[in-house]
């Protein structure tokens, strides 16, 4: 009896509490960690949230890049974070779908460790390659892969990141050699696509749609179902006869585990309210992106779909990272 008289108290308490939790959040500055370097698209994107959700919330959102280790440094450093509410991530494809299959072992628990907050991007990805390869399609960039085997490159955000899981299904599915080159985010491996020393990349669409429309990178083709406004004239890979790859993109906000859930909802319906913005529409296509957003519920289905999706393909492309 007295267990379940201490049972019914903690209930009565926590109910009372939580609302209470949310009423007075936040109080202090929240951190963003982002696992990616300053420069990028999703930096872009970060910061493009970050500044609305702290007018937002009266207090503000600090944007703290935690690139390197394919995400893992920034994750795990979520993973540790006290669950108040004060530091949050923005998350992506790789770091909460990908890595978990690709590595033997992470120092942070995919699954279990986090608190979906809300999607923040949905693109595909664009395939681009430099000005000096001899290739305005597809099939053409195959073409000079099966004729020079090894020597054409692409870059990436990292080993077992999206865009070099990209690159291998395409490799594989057009049957060519492509040499991976990892980087530690999107803005280094940007640099060196434009200077050349790198042949092409699977980019975000705002990272490289500024270079692409000023003629300074090709674009050929984009990973999703259907052809985007940015990349209007582009096809999708399968309209250009190439492999079938339909990959999307993706940013989204998570807190620690055991984060209350009056701040997770709290912090939804700030994210949802300003997505309907006209401003923040404005500054993301800038980088030829929209915001999107959805309840807490409906991220966490999204990603364990995409967790579904993934550890059956990394399994299939047979990539294994220590």
């Amino acid at each position: 009896m007295h267990n379940r008289k201490y049972l019914f108290l903690l209930i009565f308490l926590t109910c009372c509490v939580s609302p209470t939790h949310a009423q007075n959040y936040p109080t202090k500055p929240i951190r963003l960690i982002v696992p990616v370097p300053p420069g990028g698209g999703a930096d872009f994107v970060a910061r493009a949230y970050a500044s609305r959700l702290g007018e937002a919330l009266g207090q503000q959102v600090v944007v703290d890049n935690r690139g390197g280790a394919a995400g893992i440094i920034a994750m795990e450093a979520t993973a540790k974070a006290a669950p108040d509410g004060y530091t949050l991530i923005q998350t992506n494809i790789s770091t909460i779908s990908i890595n978990p299959y690709m590595y033997a072992k992470l120092p942070y628990d995919a699954e279990q460790g986090y608190a979906p907050v809300s999607i923040t991007t949905l693109n595909p990805l664009v395939l681009v390659v430099h000005p000096s390869v001899a290739a305005r399609t597809v099939p053409e960039l195959i073409a000079v892969a099966k004729t020079k085997p090894g020597t054409v490159t692409y870059a990436s955000l990292g080993s077992g990141s999206i865009q070099h899981l990209a690159g291998f299904m395409f490799g594989k599915g057009a049957g060519v050699n492509l040499i991976h080159v990892p980087y530690k985010g999107a803005a280094p491996a940007t640099v060196d696509l434009l200077a050349g020393q790198v042949n092409a990349a699977f980019s975000g669409v705002g990272t490289v749609v500024a270079h692409v429309r000023a003629g300074k990178l090709r674009g050929l083709a984009t990973t999703g179902a259907k052809r985007i406004e940015t990349y209007a004239d582009l096809p999708t890979m399968k309209e250009s006869g190439g492999p079938d790859i339909q990959v999307l993109l993706w940013n989204g906000i998570l807190a620690p585990a055991g984060t209350p859930v009056s701040i997770v909802r709290k912090l939804s319906d700030e994210i949802n309210r300003i997505v309907k913005t006209s401003d923040l529409s404005q500054a993301l296509a800038v980088q030829g992106t929209s915001p999107v957003s959805n309840t807490p519920e409906e991220f966490s289905m999204f990603i364990k779909s995409e967790q579904a999706k993934f550890s059956k393909l990394v399994k299939e492309t047979g990539i294994k990272l220590d």
